[in-house]
């Protein structure tokens, strides 16, 4: 009976520890993701775009996602869009999606509206801690997220609609 009281007291301490470390990774992964982030370049087929030809904010805070994006790579082709969207993140997962979506396409001075988002519900990212490093990684491996105090780098192997694979560069303003 003594053994079962010092087994028992060695569990709790043993679940404690872990309960403890899970709140301060969650602090730390919370510390690397919130914040407003000014797009620095975009890489689209292997090209890179800077201001002025793009142009965006993200911030993510509290749950809440916001994102504002400008694409004038081409002189008779321009993308402007704004989202508004909700996260939920834990030690393991982080969820993003997107519940209002504006895309404004003007192509040779045709606009276009579409705001239907580019994915239904919430799109389900892995979360690992990689020193000082945050990296998100989608269920299917074709979009990442790597955050660091200083920067955020979004990769997507499926862009848009033509399936273009891109690279946006993010830094952090505040």
């Amino acid at each position: 009976m003594k053994y079962f009281k010092i087994y028992l007291l060695v569990l709790f301490l043993f679940l404690n520890c872990l309960k403890v470390n899970s709140s301060e990774n969650i602090i730390d992964i919370k510390k690397l993701l919130e914040g407003r982030y000014e797009l620095v370049y975009w890489i689209e087929n292997k090209i890179q775009y800077d201001y002025p030809e793009v142009a965006g904010v993200l911030v993510i805070n509290n749950n809440n996602a916001l994102i504002t994006m400008d694409k004038n790579m081409h002189s008779n082709k321009s993308v402007e869009l704004i989202g508004w969207g909700r996260y939920k993140i834990n030690t393991k997962s982080f969820h993003i999606g997107w519940h209002d979506w504006k895309l404004l396409l003007i192509e040779n001075n045709i606009k276009t509206v579409k705001k239907k988002s580019p994915w239904e519900g919430m799109r389900e990212y892995s979360v690992a801690l990689k020193g000082n490093k945050l990296v998100l990684t989608s269920l299917t491996g074709k979009q990442s997220w790597e955050l660091s105090q200083n920067s955020l780098v979004y990769r997507d192997k499926e862009w848009g609609e033509d399936k273009d694979e891109v690279i946006r560069y993010w830094k952090r303003v505040n």
